[in-house]
C-alpha cells in the first residue's frame, strides 16, 4: 500500500510533510475480515513500526484507520504499508490512503489504493 508522508515541492531538495490516513475497509455485509499484520516501511524499505501486537478482526462493513501525522518524517517520499489479512470466505476488502497537505495558502489532498502482492 503506497503511502506518501512526504512529497517533493518544486525541487528534489524541497519537500512537504503530509498527514496520511490508511483506511482498511471490510466490504462484506456478512463475513469477518482478519488482520494479522499492519507494518509501516520507509523509502529505503526499513520497517518503521508495526501497528498490531496480535491479530484483530473487522466485523462486516467495519473500517479501521491508521494515521501518519504530519510531523512524522520517518517514512519519507516512498513509504509503504504491508497488510496481511485473511477471511474464512472469499471477500474483497478495500485498502486506501488519503494524504492531506498544504503549502502556503494552498491545501491539497489525494488518494492511493493498495494492490495484492501475494
Amino acid at each position: 500500500m503506497p503511502i506518501y508522508s512526504e512529497i517533493y515541492n518544486r525541487t528534489r531538495e524541497t519537500s512537504v510533510l503530509l498527514t496520511a490516513t490508511l483506511s482498511i475497509r471490510n466490504t462484506s455485509e456478512t463475513d469477518t475480515l482478519y488482520l494479522s499484520r499492519v507494518a509501516y516501511f520507509n523509502t529505503e524499505g526499513t520497517l518503521v513500526r508495526q501497528y498490531l501486537e496480535q491479530s484483530i478482526y473487522l466485523k462486516p462493513m467495519e473500517t479501521v484507520d491508521y494515521v501518519i501525522e504530519e510531523k512524522d518524517d520517518a517514512g519519507g517520499t516512498g513509504a509503504n504499508f504491508l497488510i496481511d489479512w485473511y477471511a474464512n470466505r472469499p471477500i474483497k476488502p478495500l485498502f486506501q490512503a488519503v494524504m492531506l497537505g498544504a503549502v502556503s495558502n494552498q491545501a491539497f489532498s489525494f488518494t492511493t489504493e493498495g494492490i495484492n502482492v501475494r
